[in-house]
């Protein structure tokens, strides 16, 4: 299974993340001939005999609808397929950290934007839900956006430091997508089998994790992908 990060956290962030199913679908152009005057004399009465009934094995996980808008912050590195880093500025005075994505599949440079923000900051036309407390408790929500798609074959290097405490002993990241099929919803890293963190000295790291092959994390391009941070 391919996580995809194609959101519209990850996705998106994809991610991702980018991460999931959910892109909207080209819809066919209507023909401008002239329709035939005169009935078929021989119409097809045998449907299909070989309709599609698998499901996709690669599923978006972005919605199709307009971004949300993320008040907290906002950064646009500048990456190569070496990766980068960006550094994410507190967004409510409390939270702020860094996170690294690794060697990708991009054939120049591009841009790579994260937002970030509470929730209270997220609003617009298209919002992820609260992640669920059964997760954890939300530190920042993350909204990755590259100028063009890309691929990676780990999952990003994440540290997260604080001015007070976290509300919890465990902590990690989530990503908002339709990873089952069956509707959009937050799936702790703890599903891809990266173990929660202990927070220490005011801070937490999540190293960067190789997925087993075929396993990437696919970005789509200019489209919001999302991730949260969280502790319980």
């Amino acid at each position: 299974m391919q996580i995809r990060f194609l959101y519209g956290l990850l996705a998106m962030a994809t991610l991702i993340v980018a991460c999931g199913g959910g892109g909207s679908s080209t819809p066919a152009t209507p023909t401008t001939s002239s329709p035939s005057t005169s009935p078929s004399t021989n119409p097809s009465t045998s449907p299909s005999t070989n309709p599609s009934t698998s499901p996709s094995t690669n599923p978006s996980t972005s919605p199709s609808a307009s971004p949300a808008t993320f008040g907290g912050g906002t950064q646009t590195v500048s990456m190569t397929s070496s990766g980068g880093t960006f550094t994410i500025s507190p967004a409510d005075a409390t939270y702020s950290g860094t996170v690294t994505w690794g060697a990708n599949s991009a054939t120049g440079p591009f841009n790579f934007t994260v937002s970030w923000a509470t929730y209270a900051q997220i609003s617009g036309a298209s919002l992820p839900s609260a992640l669920p407390s059964s997760i954890g408790t939300a530190l920042l929500y993350l909204a990755f956006n590259p100028s063009s798609a890309v691929t990676f074959t780990q999952t990003p290097a994440l540290t997260v430091s604080t001015s007070g405490s976290f509300p919890g002993t465990s902590c990690g990241f989530a990503t908002y997508g339709n990873h089952s099929g069956t509707g959009y919803a937050w799936s702790s890293m703890t599903t891809l089998g990266i173990a929660e963190v202990t927070p220490s000295g005011g801070s937490f790291s999540v190293p960067a994790t190789t997925l087993p092959p075929p396993n990437t994390v696919d970005f789509a391009a200019a489209t919001d992908q999302y991730v949260v941070t969280y502790c319980h």
